[in-house]
């Protein structure tokens, strides 16, 4: 019995390195060619393609932009990507915290940086993208991102009530906005 498990120990040691290697190294090719989308991506921004922004992702992909409806497909996307342009927003810097590869999918975890055309940041938080690999080509397939900038406090337009409250009591009447 204990010649069986030295055997199954030495066999392990031996065989291990180079399997675990193997996957590090695969994770690290993995994240070096998310990086690469994710540069393709901040390209097309930068030109303020909307429909080279939605060519990164599967056809059946979905954003969950902060504040909307979910968008599937590429036409779909293509339209939340044209509204980021018509907004304004030139740039974003995108920085990837983890990589996860798993077969012909992956996660990534990372935070971003929006900028306007006169080079305000305009929004920072963070994302998660799951990838999946569409005809050899690692594209984004799960999209979803959230502010990290606090909302700001809503103005109170009556003894303590924000704008669009209602007011408590039999005739629930909306409070109307300054």
């Amino acid at each position: 019995m204990r010649a069986t498990a030295q055997l199954a120990l030495i066999l392990f040691s031996q065989l291990a390195p180079p399997v675990l290697l193997a996957a590090t190294a695969q994770g690290a090719d993995i994240r070096a060619t998310i990086e690469a989308a994710n540069g393709r991506l901040a390209a097309a921004l930068a030109k303020g393609d909307a429909a080279q922004l939605a060519g990164c992702y599967t056809a059946d992909g979905q954003v969950f932009p902060p504040g909307s409806d979910a968008a599937r497909g590429r036409d779909a996307i293509q339209k939340v990507w044209q509204g980021v342009v018509d907004a304004g927003i030139k740039d974003v810097a995108l920085t990837t915290v983890e990589v996860d590869g798993h077969g012909d999918m992956a996660h990534e975890i990372g935070t971003y940086t929006l900028t306007t055309k006169d080079g305000k940041v305009a929004d920072r938080g963070k994302y998660i993208v799951i990838w999946k690999k569409d005809k050899g080509q690692w594209r984004l397939h799960r999209d979803i991102w959230n502010s990290s900038v606090p909302v700001p406090a809503a103005k109170p337009v009556g003894p303590g009530l924000p704008a669009g409250a209602v007011r408590p009591g039999p005739a629930t009447t909306p409070v109307p906005p300054r």
